[in-house]
């Protein structure tokens, strides 16, 4: 098995598509301290926990925004009853100042108990916010999940062409619900003012499916855009074409696999 094989094994090991004698017969190259499987391996762990972010964020639901408005509420002190004043006799100089007293002590009181209670609510809106981010943190990562458990899922290799031969990518792609995951590796740093296009070529015409930018490793993800449901799309392409995209591919084509 030359390398390239390797490789390719490598990345649907670090998928978990792997099993029996392939499984066993890749574990055992890996024993054999390949520096460069084991470093496919690295960047596949790397790309998976980044796929995540490429997916949608999720709105907490209706129901969490009510909750902590009635907790606001019930932490609302009552409002004070009305006094009414009585006629009465002119107050000795200790009880004028007992009485000046007091209020200073009341208005200390209601300051402080204001400052507590604006401390309160600033604390549940920040509490708010992180749940609203947890939430659509897990929803992301159910929503990854579900993407990658489909039996539907398709492996796509796309191999370097000519001006990028050392280039490769893989997708993850879903013919029956038009979703798709890609990972280019390899890519060489665009020019300004250009990006990574990708195109889904259905009997040789092709659709985009989405812009994309490299690191400075040439690593570069991309969760597709939506693409008709009219097509049957058996090929995949990446074009370097100027930003944000164009509707049809222009400039050389740097990656190419079919599914």
């Amino acid at each position: 098995m030359n390398h390239d094989a390797w490789l390719e094994q490598a990345d649907l090991y670090a998928l978990g598509a792997l099993d029996g004698e392939e499984r066993a017969q890749f574990e055992a190259h890996l024993a054999t301290d390949c520096a460069i499987c084991a470093a496919r391996l690295r960047e596949m762990g790397e790309a998976l926990r980044a796929l995540p972010e490429s997916l949608p964020s999720v709105a907490p639901p209706p129901a969490l925004r009510a909750r902590i408005l009635e907790r606001i509420a019930a932490e609302r002190a009552p409002a004070a009853a009305p006094v009414t004043l009585r006629p009465a006799r002119r107050p000795s100089r200790a009880v004028w100042w007992a009485g000046w007293a007091g209020l200073a002590a009341a208005a200390v009181l209601l300051v402080f108990v204001n400052t507590e209670l604006r401390t309160t609510r600033q604390e549940v809106h920040t509490l708010q916010g992180r749940v609203a981010t947890l939430q659509a943190e897990l929803s992301r990562r159910e929503e990854t999940l579900r993407f990658f458990s489909d039996p539907g899922v398709r492996y796509v290799s796309l191999a370097g062409l000519k001006p990028s031969p050392e280039a490769s990518a893989w997708l993850l792609w879903n013919p029956s619900t038009r979703q798709g995951l890609l990972l280019a590796r390899g890519l060489p740093a665009a020019p300004a003012g250009h990006a990574y296009e990708l195109w889904a070529l259905a009997g040789g015409q092709p659709v985009p499916a989405g812009v994309f930018s490299v690191d400075a490793a040439g690593r570069g993800l991309l969760r597709l855009a939506e693409l008709p449901t009219d097509h049957a799309f058996d090929t995949f392409a990446v074009t370097l074409e100027p930003t944000p995209g164009v509707p049809k591919p222009t400039g050389p084509m740097h990656l190419l696999g079919k599914v």
